[in-house]
């Protein structure tokens, strides 16, 4: 037979797909996802339950939906890479072991996302309370800020932890030093953007506007992808520094290119400010996300 009608007809891949193994994955991920509910609820003052059913606290909703994506993506590279356990889960040697390492990276990416929840209240989002903001006021634009630092937080930890293992001590240690490193270019960046914004992002923020809160949660995720992606090719801390600030110069030239190419005829601090038109913080975050995605192949490819 035609080796081409050969690949079209094999069913190899059907034997593949049924195999018991896949479904024990998606099975621990699910529990993982409600440890991560569990802890979620014990580490903030508020229950998530009540909060996302009885008061239909949208502002909750949006961080907690990004707290369990970052879960997940978390999850993905343990998959992808099976860094804890020689082998990995792609080559399926051990489904014990690759079990153990999927329930024990996504207990501690849990803790490191907590934790970084934890830092954008008393550093990144200093100047006011982020659980008043999210249970009493009700307040979207925190909300967003949260999601995309979680999101960002979990990319970095899974550029960590994505690879060959160094064993146990080794890949926590460093998983736990990238994870730091990448909250304090957070911090940067955040200082950066509020010195190239022509308004006070915190006050914005706090006065419940949305849109403040989407530029700023989606370009805390455009750092992120352009950190952890160095993270994911390279170790040197010189190298780092010299891409960081690559990064923010990059961001920058993409929020300008946004005010004066795709927005003509306004400003895009007063559109954020003044109009609190979410759709044009939308479209900033989008071109500094794409804008990392694509300097990260450019670039470290």
């Amino acid at each position: 037979m035609n080796p081409y009608l050969d690949d079209i007809f094999n069913i190899d891949a059907v034997y593949w797909l049924l195999q018991f193994e896949g479904a024990v994955y998606i099975l621990s991920v699910f529990v993982v996802l409600y440890v991560a509910k569990l802890l979620y609820d014990l580490f903030t003052p508020f229950s998530i339950n009540e909060q996302l059913t009885k008061e239909d606290n949208k502002a909750i909703a949006v961080s907690f939906s990004g707290y369990i994506f970052g879960v997940m993506i978390i999850l993905l590279s343990v998959f992808n890479s099976g860094t804890a356990v020689e082998g990995g889960i792609e080559t399926r040697i051990d489904l014990a072991k690759d079990l153990l390492a999927t329930v024990i990276w996504g207990f501690i990416g849990i803790l490191l996302l907590n934790f970084s929840r934890i830092l954008n209240d008393k550093l990144l989002l200093s100047k006011f309370d982020n659980v008043k903001e999210l249970v009493k006021d009700k307040n979207i634009g925190t909300g967003a800020v949260l999601w995309g630092s979680y999101l960002g937080s979990a990319l970095i930890v899974r550029a960590a932890i994505f690879g060959e293992s160094a064993g146990w001590m080794n890949d926590i240690i460093s998983t736990v030093v990238y994870f730091l490193v990448g909250q304090i270019g957070f911090l940067i960046f955040g200082w950066v953007y509020q010195k190239i914004s022509r308004y006070d992002v915190h006050a914005e923020i706090e006065r419940d506007n949305i849109s403040a809160g989407v530029a700023f949660g989606l370009s805390l995720v455009a750092i992120s992808i352009l950190l952890s992606g160095y993270i994911m090719y390279y170790s040197s801390i010189f190298g780092f520094i010299v891409w960081f600030v690559m990064s923010l110069f990059v961001l920058i030239v993409s929020r300008y290119v946004v005010d004066k190419l795709m927005l003509p005829g306004a400003l895009l601090d007063e559109e954020i400010k003044n109009d609190q038109n979410w759709g044009a913080a939308l479209l900033e975050g989008s071109v500094a996300v794409g804008i990392a995605l694509l300097m990260v192949p450019a670039f470290l490819g």
